[in-house]
């Protein structure tokens, strides 16, 4: 649709150029001296000049249009990657979650960043190291803070307040490792909104 749109733009060019040289050649108007002769070599210039701001404008157009649709494509990933961090904070902060449904959580996004990156790297523009350094180190601490237990013995156990313990396939979080997951999944997410801007102003 857009490729007939631009040449209809060329054809309407062409016609009015036509048009131009025409009432110039053929019409008088008073007061004004036109030169009845045409200098082909003006002509073909003129044409040549319209014809190149025509078709660099369209491929101009096509590329950035092109790099939109790239963009888009790759921030409805992250948005996705930021639903799931989400969900899982959720989840999280209520005290209780199974430990296999954190730990594949915590795979998946981290797969998914992964895929990005690849992604991004074949489209014509790239990430910072810093926020890609930064994303991998808060899903490894998120990673650690969710599923990390502590190695103690029967006698500890029963003398200490855990922060985390895994019953029966069930992690269970003390008010304090709760508060530290809470920050662990904002920082997260602050990094993800980070990524999305990044990748909006490319």
């Amino acid at each position: 649709m857009k490729f007939l749109i631009n040449i209809l733009k060329v054809g309407l060019c062409a016609c009015l150029l036509i048009i131009g040289v025409i009432i110039g050649k053929f019409i008088n108007f008073p007061y004004f001296h036109i030169s009845k002769t045409i200098d082909l070599v003006n002509v073909a210039s003129i044409l040549v000049t319209v014809l190149l701001a025509i078709l660099i404008t369209v491929l101009f157009d096509k590329r950035r249009s092109d790099n939109r649709i790239e963009k888009n494509i790759i921030l409805r990933r992250v948005d996705n990657i930021y639903e799931i961090t989400n969900e899982l904070q959720q989840k999280s902060v209520s005290g209780e979650i199974p430990y296999t449904e954190a730990a594949s959580s915590i795979k998946r996004i981290n797969t998914s960043m992964h895929s990005i990156y690849r992604t991004v790297d074949k489209c014509q523009f790239s990430i910072e190291e810093h926020i890609k350094t930064l994303i991998k180190s808060s899903i490894s601490e998120l990673r650690d803070i969710l599923t990390d237990t502590p190695k103690l013995t029967e006698d500890q156990i029963i003398k200490t307040d855990l922060p985390i313990e895994v019953k029966d396939g069930i992690i269970k979080f003390n008010r304090q490792r709760i508060n530290q997951i809470e920050a662990k999944f904002d920082t997260l997410k602050d990094c993800l909104l980070e990524l999305e801007i990044i990748i909006n102003r490319k």
